[in-house]
């Protein structure tokens, strides 16, 4: 593997930025390459470009008029996400020939030389470790280690009564001040940070959404909330979960033909919304659901039902923070505040 290219630096806001955005009304990042992943955490969004044959991650805060690149890479292919704790910044990539790699990576707003959190090349048994899927909010960042099945002529090495492909075992890790991170790749050659492992299942636990210290997970049976320590809140039972946004004491679920909104402290059942097939769950803050499909997202008052819509320059992705919205689509990133969103909403 090359040596990796690592860039700390600011793009030239004038060529990317428009005005800092005020009350009255959005401002819009034009970005240099296609946004492939997203999120936001506060007054900051990260987001994945590509760009000229190389991948970006790019931290941008909109009411400091500041376009920061906390990562550029040649030698690897980035994964479906990107997240964001704080000051945090983790995204998930792979890399490899036969065999494919996949790695957890972190930097700061501080420290931008990136860390392995995770990472596995697939070889251990069970056969098909990945890391994958990191997700953060304020001082938490959490990520999933799993374990899919295979089998091989006439050794299977999938358990009685799972087939290929299966989950088999699973584990989700959080960043932490020390502790060892899964280091399963023997070619990961990035200097290793901190892990502490939250919780384990032998089956699926796939972390979908963190929020205020607790992680909102998929399991084989629906979807399962922790604390950052792994203590076990709730289980909500419900089957073909594609999706979750976890805010305050309300879980949003998404399930073929609608999303249900719990109550996170009884497990209660409180709403039940339609949802179109290609509709899915982008986030939930403050009582606002926000969904996106194709070019437009969605905006939903939990208390009233509600409703506003946004377009976006391209398949649209969606966070709401307490500052405002942000969409991204294509080559574009635009910040509403959320005076703006809460008079939309009527």
């Amino acid at each position: 593997m090359k040596k990796l290219l690592v860039l700390a630096l600011a793009i030239p806001l004038a060529s990317v930025a428009s005005a800092a955005p005020t009350a009255s009304g959005p401002v819009t990042l034009s970005t240099p390459g296609p946004v492939t992943a997203f999120a936001a955490d506060g007054k900051r969004a990260a987001l994945t470009i590509r760009r000229r044959g190389r991948w970006q991650i790019l931290v941008w805060e909109p009411a400091a008029h500041r376009l920061l690149t906390i990562h550029t890479e040649s030698d690897t292919d980035p994964g479906g996400s990107v997240a964001l704790a704080g000051g945090r910044v983790a995204w998930d990539e792979w890399y490899g020939g036969l065999t494919i790699a996949t790695r957890v990576s972190s930097a700061t707003l501080a420290r931008h030389a990136p860390v392995s959190l995770g990472s596995d090349d697939g070889t251990d048994y069970p056969t098909g470790g990945e890391v994958l899927r990191p997700s953060g909010d304020g001082k938490l960042l959490a990520f999933t280690e799993d374990y899919r099945c295979e089998d091989f002529g006439s050794e299977p090495d999938c358990p009685p009564g799972r087939q290929t492909g299966d989950i088999v075992n699973a584990t989700i890790w959080r960043a932490a001040p020390r502790g060892a991170c899964p280091t399963g790749s023997a070619n990961d050659f990035r200097r290793v940070g901190h892990c502490a492992r939250v919780a384990t299942a032998h089956g699926r636990l796939t972390v979908l959404d963190v929020d205020a210290g607790r992680i909102a997970a998929r399991t084989d049976n629906g979807v399962t909330l922790f604390t950052g320590a792994g203590r076990r809140l709730l289980d909500v039972p419900v089957r073909n979960v594609s999706g979750a946004a976890l805010s305050g004491n309300r879980l949003a679920v998404r399930v073929p033909g609608s999303i249900g909104i719990y109550d996170t402290g009884s497990g209660e059942l409180l709403d039940t919304i339609p949802a179109q097939s290609r509709e899915r769950i982008e986030d939930l803050k403050g009582g606002i659901l926000v969904t996106a499909m194709a070019k437009t997202v969605t905006l939903r008052s939990l208390s009233d039902g509600h409703t506003a819509r946004l377009h976006a320059a391209g398949y649209a992705r969606a966070r709401l923070e307490s500052p405002g919205l942000f969409i991204a689509g294509a080559r574009r990133v635009t910040f509403t505040p959320m005076a703006v969103i809460v008079g939309r909403l009527g």
